[in-house]
């Protein structure tokens, strides 16, 4: 009797369709959380990328302020995102206050 070990055996298994959005999410909010410490020297307590669900990008920040000036860069931060992660696909920005 062999024994097939755990890595073989999984091997294909993150790159099925279903978890590759996972990971894909995953990454484009690490990206997005990384422009904000890199470019705006940010801390996460500031302004933070929470949630990509099926296009929509949720952005927590402490202040009104903080979210308006993201509103003013939106089409920056969307393009350092497509530089890093070409495949992403965010349709709406939403800010949550608090």
């Amino acid at each position: 009797m062999g024994f097939i070990t755990l890595k073989k055996a999984l091997k294909n298994w993150p790159k099925t369709k279903k978890f590759k959005k996972f990971f894909q999410s995953q990454e484009a909010l690490n990206v997005v959380n990384q422009y904000f410490q890199e470019r705006k020297n940010w801390s996460l307590d500031i302004a933070k990328a929470s949630s990509l669900n099926q296009g929509e990008l949720t952005i927590k920040c402490c202040r009104a302020v903080i979210s308006s000036e993201l509103r003013l860069e939106e089409l920056q931060l969307m393009d350092y995102l497509k530089k890093r992660i070409p495949d992403v696909k965010i349709d709406k920005i939403f800010y949550k206050i608090g």
